[in-house]
């Protein structure tokens, strides 16, 4: 079984994942997405990895690592030659290799829209309210109010937008996942077992 996670910054959807694939015996697929990528195209991934915790846009996020640590690969017209669209490309031909019938929770990178015609995939979506997530980022280490609400709004857009032009889709839309839990009324425990019971998996 694999399960497919769509999540807002803040909402714990990083640790429901670590839950469902503790209580699965599944890989997860997350942040070494990056190192994953950024191996293909030869970048160094000590530089991708570094820079992971900035709240960009994965895209965005390898693209200036790479025009960084690289720049006699720019072209002729001073552009680098790894498109965003290749990035793209990559990052779903990953979550495809991975999602061979072993178990797996792949969160983000559009995985809930990319690997919905499957009938072995279980999409969720991890959600909470602005102060919840606000008091998550806070308590991870963000250092006032107003810095933590800049980074959900600067997260939510970013993704919203790369889901938007990359699968035509509205992120937040619930015809996009088979459940969708709420981690302020539930807590990551309780939301992950919602998880699994849905799925029918003992926890």
């Amino acid at each position: 079984m694999i399960v497919a996670i769509g999540r807002e910054l803040g909402s714990g959807g990083r640790d429901v994942g670590e839950r469902l694939a503790r209580a699965m015996h599944a890989e997860l697929l997350d942040n070494q997405i990056v190192d994953l990528v950024a191996a293909r195209i030869g970048a160094p991934t000590a530089f991708v990895r570094s820079r992971d915790e900035h709240v960009e846009s994965f895209v965005d996020r390898l693209f200036r690592v790479i025009t960084a640590a690289y720049p006699e690969s720019y072209g002729p017209d001073g552009l680098p030659d790894w498109s965003e669209e290749r990035l793209v490309q990559l990052t779903e031909s990953i979550i495809k290799e991975r999602a061979c019938g072993e178990p797996l929770v792949v969160i983000g990178r559009g995985a809930p829209v990319l690997l919905r015609d499957r009938q072995d995939v279980f999409r969720v979506f991890v959600a909470a309210s602005h102060e919840g997530r606000i008091a998550r980022l806070m308590r991870r280490g963000t250092p006032t109010r107003e810095e933590a609400l800049r980074e959900i709004k600067r997260s939510d857009s970013h993704r919203a937008a790369y889901m938007q032009t990359y699968y035509h889709v509205d992120w937040r839309d619930a015809s996009n996942y088979d459940l969708i839990v709420n981690t302020d009324r539930l807590g990551i425990d309780a939301a992950a077992d919602a998880v699994l019971h849905a799925m029918r998996v003992p926890a």
